[in-house]
């Protein structure tokens, strides 16, 4: 068998720290690649579930809504102004379908008294396990009598 000589062996080392070198590159390139997909894959069902969670069975504020859907909004409202009353809505969509069908849109149903009651006076609930579906009553009194 031939002896390597020196200068071979530091090329076989320098070799094997590129070849490791490019391996851990990898591995983190591949890990970073698999943190981003998964963020933005399921990272919006993460945030709204934990959202949903903290508000569930608790009265919320109009400003969390889209009034128009009647969902809790994970991201900001768009306020609407109708007639002297304020309406929140998550998209410049809902606001045009809001001002379009203001009339049927303004009031729901009290869960409790059946009565109706107007959207931006109302006491704001999320329904447990609604998928971030609204309920709306007349004051909290009904509310806890419903549940």
């Amino acid at each position: 068998m031939k002896k390597l000589t020196e200068a071979q062996k530091r090329r076989i080392k320098t070799d094997r720290l590129i070849d490791r070198l490019f391996l851990f590159s990898g591995i983190l390139f591949f890990g970073f690649v698999s943190w981003v997909a998964f963020n933005n894959y399921y990272g919006y069902d993460i945030r709204k579930n934990l959202l949903l969670a903290r508000f569930e069975n608790k009265e919320v504020k109009g400003q969390q809504i889209c009034m128009y859907r009647n969902k809790l909004n994970v991201g900001s409202s768009i306020p609407v102004i109708i007639d002297g009353d304020t309406y929140y809505v998550c998209c410049p969509m809902c606001a045009d379908k809001l001002k379009l069908n203001y009339q049927d849109s303004q009031f729901a149903v009290d869960k409790y008294s059946h009565n109706s009651v107007k959207k931006s006076n109302a006491f704001i609930v999320l329904d447990k396990k609604s998928n971030g579906k609204v309920s709306y009553f007349e004051s909290g009194e009904n509310f806890n009598h419903f549940k």
